[in-house]
């Protein structure tokens, strides 16, 4: 509505012409335009003076249709302070975990902090949706917070002069001044202890969430594949928590381990694209701790880059373990989910979550078989390290050029007969590592043609996945029978093994699942589809499928090429090959913490088995 109609409206009301209106004659102004608003609602949009009355002037700001300008940070709208991610902000000067941590907050978090969307999913109308880092998420939510104060201020009066003398004296007395120096003393060590924590996410606490994801970025970060889960994940209501390596500033001695420049905060007009490749850095990755993904290097110095490997996992095993600590209590009640992609994935299979009891829900892990391969530097690494009784995903692409089965870095290097190491009986999954731990409840899903980064070949299926998944983890075992009940879904997989019926009383229920090459293109969304097909719009579909195939036969050319460059390498090729030096023994292998146990019997009743 033009800012004309509604100021007739008021006029019609304020007969005297006072600037003020009765919240009677309001609740019919608002009744006029359709819009319903309560008595919290309104406090948020005007002041209410003495007698009763609000000054609409304050109204018909919180209507103009105009986009904030200059410093106007904070807006408002009909039900909350909307923050503006144009808000100007200055980054810690040492950042810790904490600070540099993502989070891709849900619609009801998002609407819950009055934070302005800056991210849609593939297939929305709008954004609805929000992604920065923890202390982007302060700078924010702290302009919310002066914006709340200067409103209570205004309504303050001056103190007296007379309380002002009186409170002087109080202070210049020595002893009442060494208590406030110890009180003010506690105070800043609390906002310390705050800030190094992920408290300010307390506001979530009712916000109906669907659950909390734990996520684990691969070697590059938190870009790619890994953007994109992590934003369909959020979109199905899960709040998502990644701790980024990369983020640290380049002189501090964490920059120097791992380093990545990125880019500031988006904003609600930026372009979010489902498919941009990288939306958080804004160079390549510098540092020790980094490795070369084309493999070139791992096989000049392969025990170097086996030792690197096991620091690597340690090194994001302590960040896991730092996350999870500084979690909120609600949280920790609540339970959380963990989950990680290739990198990030091993170190989810490794991670010695023990310690966390049935605060683990579910964990996944994504483009990385559960194998001994040169990504684990001994067999036992090559293990679930955590409980056996937590359901278990496991996604890997028969075609992944690093873990897969058949024509795989993992593959050549374990089939050399000269120095090689590794499973030479590479299955590429973890359906053999399930069922020889004695997994309670494990799902496998081999993507057809699959490569290292699913999305391209197998999103739309991932999406109908992480929806089961997230809402029902003790049930993964049984998703062919949950999804005979969906032709849609029912043609989307196909049973290529599963555990014995002995074994399923024995409370072994692992299931395993070949996934076809999807019937659909993966660029657009299952409504998309859907309407689509419903229209007959049958030769958009088949463009649609024939510009994929073409980027994938792309994708697979450039995969060729990485490993035939690792073929050369070998002993069997006329090279030097692979050392046989025996890895180094993990460090942490003596803590009790890291055994592999099973949860007590009461579990299973959380579990609904």
């Amino acid at each position: 509505m033009a800012r004309e109609k509604l100021q007739n409206l008021f006029s019609k009301y304020d007969r005297s012409g006072t600037g003020f209106i009765n919240k009677v004659d309001l609740r019919r102004v608002f009744q006029k335009i359709g819009w319903t608003i309560s008595d919290q609602e309104l406090a948020l949009l005007a002041d209410e003076t003495a007698d009763g009355k609000f000054a609409y002037s304050a109204l018909l700001d919180s209507f103009d249709e105009a986009q904030p300008n200059g410093d106007a940070c904070v807006t408002r709208t009909v039900s909350r302070l909307v923050i503006s991610n144009h808000s100007p902000m200055t980054p810690p000067a040492e950042p810790s975990l904490i600070d540099n941590t993502l989070l891709f907050l849900p619609e009801k978090a998002v609407a819950e902090l009055g934070l302005e969307p800056n991210m849609d999913d593939k297939g929305d109308a709008e954004k609805e949706l929000w992604f920065g880092r923890v202390w982007e998420l302060r700078a924010l939510l702290s302009l919310h917070y002066r914006e709340k104060l200067s409103r209570i201020k205004k309504k303050q009066k001056d103190i007296p002069e007379g309380r002002r003398k009186e409170l002087d004296s109080m202070l210049n007395d020595p002893k009442n001044r060494a208590l406030m120096t110890k009180v003010a003393a506690h105070w800043k060590g609390a906002a310390t202890r705050i800030h190094c924590s992920l408290n300010i996410l307390d506001r979530l606490k009712f916000s109906n969430l669907r659950g909390t994801l734990v996520y684990a970025h691969g070697s590059g970060g938190c870009s790619w594949d890994n953007f994109r889960i992590c934003r369909m994940i959020a979109r199905i209501g899960i709040l998502v928590v990644a701790p980024d390596g990369f983020a640290y500033p380049k002189d501090t001695a964490m920059g120097q381990i791992r380093h990545k420049d990125v880019l500031p905060l988006k904003k609600a007009n930026d372009d979010v694209n489902y498919w941009t490749g990288d939306l958080m850095y804004a160079s390549t990755a510098s540092g020790t701790h980094i490795y070369s993904t084309k493999a070139d290097a791992v096989l000049e110095e392969p025990e170097h880059y086996r030792e690197l490997y096991e620091k690597v996992y340690q090194l994001r095993r302590s960040e896991l373990h730092f996350t999870i600590g500084h979690l909120p209590r609600w949280i920790h009640a609540q339970g959380f989910f963990l989950g990680g992609t290739s990198e990030g994935a091993m170190t989810i299979a490794r991670f010695d979550d023990q310690r966390y009891g049935e605060k683990i829900i579910g964990r996944f892990i994504n483009s990385f078989g559960i194998e001994y391969c040169y990504f684990t530097p001994t067999e036992e690494a090559a293990q679930l390290g955590g409980q056996l009784d937590v359901p278990t995903l496991n996604i890997i692409g028969t075609k992944d050029q690093y873990f897969g089965p058949t024509d795989s870095i993992a593959k050549i290097v374990a089939e050399d007969d000269a120095t090689g190491y590794g499973n030479r009986e590479l299955t590429g999954n973890g359906y053999q590592t399930m069922l020889r731990q004695g997994l309670d409840i494990g799902l496998v899903c081999v993507l057809e043609n699959g490569v290292h980064s699913p999305c391209n070949t197998h999103d739309n299926f991932l999406r109908q996945l992480f929806q089961y998944f997230f809402g029902r983890p003790s049930s993964i075992w049984e998703l062919d029978r949950l999804w005979e009940a969906e032709p849609t879904l029912k043609e989307l997989i196909k049973v290529e093994a599963r555990s014995a019926a002995e074994d399923e009383l024995k409370g072994l229920n692992i299931l395993k699942l070949f996934v076809p090459t999807m019937p659909c293109p993966n660029k657009m969304s299952l409504r998309q589809v859907e309407t689509l097909r419903a229209l007959r719009q049958h030769d958009v579909l088949k463009q649609a499928m024939a510009s994929e195939e073409k980027e994938m036969v792309a994708e697979q050319a450039d995969i060729s090429e990485l490993l035939n460059a690792v073929r050369k390498q070998t002993r069997s090729a006329g090279s030097k090959g692979f050392s046989q030096t025996q890895g180094k023994k993990n460090y942490y292998e003596k803590d009790s913490l890291t055994k592999n146990t099973k949860r007590k019997a009461s579990s299973y009743i959380r579990h609904g088995i």
